[in-house]
């Protein structure tokens, strides 16, 4: 049987499909822990450097930290101890496209919280849906869960698919 990261390799080298317009940076699996969210915050800032304008690559590091503090808060990938969290990232024409892959759960889903002034967490995708120009989130069987954002968006491309939709059908 295929491994997960032979599946990601797999899923992502042909990738032109994200979008046709992008080019992919890379894509990193991390371990499902507390210290992963630092590398992937680190590896990203590297990814986009002199690819997109700095305030671009900031809201997309920031993003994609929180997408990764989700993965390992509420998904299976933080509660496992072999858990993975993997991150793809690609860019093109002032767009940064961002997708966090995780090991998906039995007991919730992807879902933007409702605000509130006691709560001192719950505002990853919150904020993800208020910074991005286009965002979602779907469960591939394989793979796990899959939550992605795109910024820089240009409207015609605001209403862009996951790499996994994409190349999926």
């Amino acid at each position: 049987m295929i491994g997960r990261q032979e599946l990601h390799e797999a899923r992502f080298r042909d990738h032109v499909a994200i979008g046709r317009e992008l080019r992919l940076l890379g894509w990193r699996q991390l371990p499902g822990r507390a210290a992963s969210v630092g590398e992937a915050r680190a590896w990203a800032r590297r990814l986009l450097a002199g690819e997109v304008a700095e305030e671009l690559a900031d809201d997309a590091v920031l993003l994609l930290s929180e997408l990764v503090t989700n993965s390992i808060v509420h998904s299976d990938s933080g509660r496992n101890p072999d858990g993975l969290v993997t991150v793809v990232l690609a860019t093109g024409g002032g767009v940064t496209h961002c997708e966090m892959i995780d090991d998906g759960s039995a007991t919730s889903v992807p879902v933007v919280r409702d605000l509130s002034d006691e709560d001192a967490g719950g505002r990853g995708l919150w904020m993800v849906s208020a910074m991005a120009d286009a965002w979602g989130f779907h469960h591939d069987d394989e793979v796990g869960n899959v939550v992605w954002f795109r910024i820089g968006a240009r409207p015609a491309t605001a209403h862009a698919v996951s790499c996994l939709d994409a190349t999926t059908g």
